[in-house]
């Protein structure tokens, strides 16, 4: 009788911890450090796009470098054109301009500036493709079965995804391997050049014990964050992809953090699985990347216009100039707001907005002196033809 009341009462608290965070759109993960061991996991498996929570193994290179003696923290990177080229978020520093890999890794991950992930890249490795396959090769030893890189700062493009589970190995084995560089997560500032460098980290800022570790975006990605918290000796990692503001993102992260405190005596009592021993769910790839990967990404992607049987735009009649313009600009709004362009893409030009002709300016009217060499009075005359007296007659 005992032990069928235990068992019902263990089953009882398992569903509780099962529903105790409400499902949500995106996946997520919660682990903790020391063990391994998942307190939380939701659609861990799905792929998605890590926006610039790539920049977690581009850091994970440069801190293997440091420790193999290639590169020294004071060593130089060279901006490239290439590097300076990047879009937001970028630090600018200008083509030739020189800083040493403390302050780049400053820059990548306290501002995630995409230009800085680049030269870092080339630093490395020679070349930004060169570096990305340092990156697949470290991901595939790592065991993240499910992550490709395509670029050194986690841009948007087709053929680019992780997993929430992936993630976190990833995050693992940074804290792990190099407990050293940790403080470079829980940074709130730190000079580049000229330049200080502030944290927008959200649990740096607002989580109690709160030490890192990134947050990315890009429209197809959504709001990501790899968050790190460690409260009396203990340390959690949850991993958030897919919400839909930043606001969203710090609220589940917050709840996932709060939770994972209050259950982890639970989970460890119960033997709760680690990292290596969840089980894998499995993802139709195809299915995977037709609904999430390949639809956002070109969802976010700037409408092209109607063309005609000649590839020109096919334009409205225009027949009150004012109106167009308004209805058009409008129209460009909704567009925006409809395909949730990332803060800095640029849009394109509008192909049937008239054309801008530059209005000549009358020239300025100046007042000119004459003098009369004989007797009479002396005249102002303007440029436009006009006289005015304003003297008297010279002596």
């Amino acid at each position: 009788m005992l032990s069928g009341v235990r068992g019902a009462c263990v089953a009882a608290v398992l569903c509780w911890l099962a529903n105790v965070v409400p499902a949500c759109a995106g996946p997520a993960l919660l682990y903790d450090v020391s063990t391994g061991r998942v307190v939380y996991a939701e659609d861990a498996d799905q792929p998605w796009f890590p926006a610039s929570l790539a920049k977690l193994m581009t850091a994970y290179l440069v801190f293997d470098t440091w420790k193999s003696g290639k590169a020294e923290r004071t060593g130089p990177i060279t901006i490239s054109a290439k590097a300076n080229g990047r879009p937001r978020m970028r630090l600018g520093l200008g083509v030739g301009k020189v800083i040493t890999y403390e302050e780049a890794m400053a820059a990548l991950i306290i501002h995630s500036a995409n230009d800085i992930a680049v030269a870092i890249a080339e630093a490395v490795a020679g070349s930004e493709p060169a570096f990305v396959e340092e990156m697949n090769a470290t991901a595939a030893r790592l065991k993240m079965t499910s992550t490709r890189f395509i670029n050194a700062n986690g841009l948007p493009g087709e053929g680019q995804h992780s997993t929430a589970r992936d993630l976190a190995i990833l995050t693992q084995a940074i804290l792990r391997e190099f407990p050293e560089h940790a403080g470079l997560f829980a940074a709130m500032s730190a000079p580049v050049g000229k330049r200080m460098l502030a944290t927008h980290n959200p649990v740096l800022l607002r989580v109690l014990g709160g030490d890192g570790m990134k947050t990315g975006f890009t429209c197809s990605a959504g709001y990501n964050i790899v968050a790190s918290v460690t409260r009396e000796g203990a340390r959690l990692v949850a991993i958030v992809l897919g919400e839909q503001t930043p606001a969203k993102r710090e609220a589940r992260t917050a709840a996932l953090i709060e939770h994972g405190f209050r259950m982890l005596g639970w989970k460890t009592a119960l033997s709760a699985p680690t990292l290596d021993t969840l089980p894998v769910e499995p993802f139709d790839a195809e299915l995977v990347r037709a609904a999430n990967l390949t639809k956002r990404f070109k969802d976010c992607q700037p409408p092209e216009p109607q063309l005609d049987a000649d590839g020109n735009p096919v334009c409205p009649e225009v027949t009150d100039e004012r109106a167009a313009k308004s209805v058009r600009a409008i129209q460009a709004i909704r567009k925006m707001k409809a395909m949730k362009v990332s803060k800095g893409a640029k849009a394109k030009p509008d192909p049937c907005a008239p054309p801008v002709v530059a209005k000549l300016k009358p020239p300025p009217q100046r007042a000119v002196k004459v003098v009369a060499k004989r007797g009479g009075s002396s005249a102002s005359v303007s440029e436009s033809g006009g006289t005015s007296v304003f003297g008297s007659a010279l002596p």
